[in-house]
């Protein structure tokens, strides 16, 4: 095989892979964003800073993980178009 084949395989591989992975991370996303939804509403209306900070800290890590599956969303995409045009 040569090594254009064998890149090429190999960033369609890559596509695949990252697709996946996006596609799970969109999964763990909602559910994620339901249980910060829960804990959010059981602990509105408090008076302490640490509960601020924990809302502050789930929405942060909700938005990462978002970001995160862009990325690889975007990764996808480029992996199988240069794939295709080599």
């Amino acid at each position: 095989m040569s090594d254009v084949l064998r890149l090429k395989e190999q960033l369609h591989q890559v596509a695949m892979e990252a697709k996946q992975a996006a596609g799970g991370l969109a999964g763990f996303k909602l559910r994620f964003t339901q249980h910060s939804q829960l804990v959010e509403s059981l602990i509105a209306g408090t008076a302490t800073g640490i509960d601020r900070d924990i809302t502050e800290i789930l929405e942060a890590a909700s938005k990462a993980v978002e970001q995160a599956a862009e990325a690889l969303e975007i990764a996808s995409a480029g992996c199988k178009n240069y794939a295709d045009q080599i």
